[in-house]
Parts: structure tokens; sequence; C-alpha cells
């Protein structure tokens, strides 16, 4: 394992993703560089990037996806392999065979396949005792024909930003949306769906990160506006003491190595907690950056097996927004162009609710290439605003695991890797 210092190389897992924008920034006196499929991926156009690597699709492709990064790792020498965004669940199916050839903080693959599926974590909540809103998974036609404790929101065991998740007010909207799934090819027969009831409370989220099941650093912050797929637009960092212990909790039963990151509603009034989803990444990390605790550059020490301290608190009461994200949250919702502009106004002046905030995607004074992706989707927007639907979905597929991808990578033998890996760095001791 390469010793750390300023110029460890770190590969990312892709560059498309807020997750990955946010990563760059915490990453500064690392060498990096990012695999994409997009070449207009938004972290290409950036001065913390020393190269981008085209590589094949995740989701089509995850053992052509995999050969690129193990390909990767040996020509550049890398250090560290930063999974940012749904790449860990295929990285951490084959996370013995890469662990000889360079750092990368993973867990088992039972113990992510348990967090990374919705209807595994309910299972898994209830095993551990977090609480969480009245779950129900259904796997036939009949089964769905039965639930009557609505409304609620009917999931995809896998889904990315959103699209995998529904709110149904009635039996019609459920059975609406369960044929919107099947259609789209979301969801085969016999597959499970889960269904569960609102939550209560202010929705947070909770990032942290893990050495051998000990919680070595954490950030619980509070959505104070939602858009894209539920993702914190406006968020101010909190203080949940209980969270923490919960994440304590969940580490310590599966063993934890890695990021992971929990949704949750906090009923203040009754100090209750809800948990809604769990997922094993390290997710958007620029609000725990400037409360005071790097979480990307700790994982990064993780990778590297470096022993870490357990940091303090993140700083409460900091308040953060995603950027130009927040225009394309306001034109999924039916925004028109004046209304637009309006906000671009808002965001520019930094008024209204932005007061005090910082923008968490698009900061010049670190990187000067981050305003390029802001302005081009802005200006996208202003001509279109219908465009925000196909503008999301074409980024999202860059890194999204949808359920026929699971199944690809479930079927994936380890020979994929094993071989093309003796290949690349043949084992000294044959003849």
């Amino acid at each position: 394992m390469a010793a750390s210092n300023d110029r460890n190389k770190v590969l990312l897992s892709e560059g498309s993703s807020s997750s990955a924008r946010q990563t760059l920034y915490s990453l500064g006196r690392y060498v990096v560089d990012i695999a994409d499929p997009s070449p207009v991926c938004q972290c290409r156009f950036s001065r913390l990037v020393r190269r981008w690597h085209r590589c094949p699709s995740l989701s089509r492709s995850p053992a052509a996806y995999l050969r690129f990064l193990a390909d990767k790792i040996h020509e550049e020498e890398c250090d560290v392999l930063f999974p940012t965004h749904e790449q860990v669940y295929l990285l951490a199916r084959f996370r013995e065979s890469l662990q000889p050839h360079v750092g990368i903080a993973l867990p088992s693959f039972d113990a992510l396949r348990r967090m990374q599926s919705k209807s595994e974590f309910a299972q898994l909540s209830e095993e551990v005792n977090l609480p969480f809103p009245k779950t129900r998974v259904v796997r036939t036609e009949a089964e769905l024909a039965s639930v009557t404790e609505l409304p609620g929101y009917v999931k995809l065991p896998h889904g990315t930003a959103g699209y995998g998740v529904k709110h149904v007010e009635s039996a019609d909207d459920l059975r609406r949306a369960y044929e919107q799934f099947r259609k789209a090819g979301a969801i085969a027969e016999h597959e499970e769906l889960v269904i569960q009831k609102p939550a209560h409370g202010i929705q947070g989220v909770a990032q942290s990160v893990f050495q051998h099941g000990r919680l070595v650093a954490t950030h619980c912050s509070e959505a104070r506006y939602v858009g894209i797929g539920g993702g914190q637009m406006l968020r101010v960092s909190a203080s949940h003491p209980a969270v923490i212990e919960d994440l304590k909790k969940l580490g310590r039963h599966l063993h934890w190595r890695g990021a992971l990151f929990l949704d949750y509603f906090y009923d203040a009034e009754n100090g209750k907690v809800e948990y809604i989803e769990a997922n094993p990444r390290i997710g958007e990390t620029l609000s725990s950056r400037i409360c005071g605790v790097n979480l990307c550059d700790i994982l990064v020490q993780v990778s590297l097996g470096n022993h870490v301290e357990p940091c303090g608190p993140t700083r409460p009461g900091v308040w953060s927004h995603n950027g130009f994200l927040v225009l394309l949250a306001r034109a999924l919702q039916g925004a028109r162009r004046r209304d637009l502009i309006a906000e671009c106004w808002r965001l520019l002046r930094g008024t209204g609710s932005y007061a005090g905030c910082q923008n968490e995607m698009t900061r010049p004074a670190e990187d000067w290439a981050s305003a390029i992706p802001a302005i081009a989707v802005t200006l996208q927007l202003l001509a279109s605003p219908k465009s925000a639907d196909r503008i999301v979905r074409r980024t999202v597929d860059n890194y999204s695991l949808p359920a026929a991808a699971v199944g690809r990578i479930d079927d994936l033998p380890q020979s994929v890797l094993e071989g093309h890996l003796r290949e690349l760095k043949p084992d000294p001791t044959e003849p």
C-alpha cells in the first residue's frame, strides 16, 4: 500500500454527479483523474483534475467498465480508487481482487448489498432496531393489490436520483406507478417493490466514514429545500446525536469499512428519528468540509490503510446550496423562464433563501473552471425550461445502477477481473 502524501494519485469512479464535483474540492492536495463515459461530464471542466479517461458505461457494460478501471490503475499507478456513486456495488463485488492493486475502502459485498437495496435495508433496520416508517415488501401483483395503507411511497429496490421512487395517494396511483416501472423495464415479474408510509419531521442526511466498523467521521444536515431525486438543494448543518449513535450501531453490526450515508426524518419536537433509505457511498460533501470535517480526505486515508482517529462533530448552523442544480429542480417542478431568471438573480446576489449560503457546486475561487457547467446548464434552461428532464436523465445515465445492471453485476464471475489483472501484472513467481 502506498504511503500517504500530497502526490498520491486518486482515480474517481465517475465525473458526472454532484457528489463527484464536490469530492474534487476536498481532494485538492492529491493528483486526481476521473473515469466517465461522457466527454462533457462536469468534472472534466476543472483545474483540480489532471486527466479524464473515457470509460464504458457502468450500467450497460459492467465487465468492460471494471476492466477499464483495472487498466487505468495499472497504467497510471494509482494509489486510491475512490467510488463516488453507484459504482460501489460493482467494486465491492470484486473488492478482494482489487485490494492487492489499489487502495479502496469498501465493506464486504454482502454488507454493501444489504445497504444498497431498499428492501434489504428495511429488513436490516428491523434487525438492528433502527426506527423506520411502516414498510411492506411485495413481490407479486396480487400482493400489490392487497396494499391498503396509503398514501405512501412505492420504491424500486435499486434506483438513482429519485427515478425509482414515486409518491402514491391511492390504490389506482399504486397500480399506475407499477405499470410505469414495468413499461420502463425497471421491474420484472416477481421482483420486489417497497411500499413505505410517509415519515414525519425534517428531512435529514447523515454522512459518515468507517474504519473496520469504527465510526471515524460524520456530518448531519437538514434539508430546507428538496429538489432532484429528493436531494438537498438548500441545507443547514445540524447536530443530531441520536443519529450518530445509530450510525455507530449500524457500522459495528456490519463491520463497515468506507463511506455511507442515511436519509431520515427528524421530529425535533418529539426527538423521534425515522430512517427511510441508506446509500453505501460518500454523497455530497462540501457541506461537511466547510463545517470543519473533510470526509473525502479521511476516506482516502482509510483507503490507504492509515490509522484514522475519530473526528469531533461538525459545526452546526452552516447554510449552503446546490447552485445551478436548484435551477434544474425548479424547472423540473414547472418553473417558467421568468421564474428561472428571478431565481438566477437571487442565487447570484445571495438574497432571499440564499442569504449567508455557500455555493457547493460552483466555486470559482477554488476552481475557475467550475463555472463552465453552471453557465452551460443555466443557458440551456433559460432557452428551454423543459430541457431539464433531458439534462438530468442524460447525466444520471452516466452513473446510475438500474435493476437490470444489478442483475448483470450479480452474474459476473470473479474470473472476469482476476484473469485480466494477471495479464496486466503477471506473477513474477510463474515461469
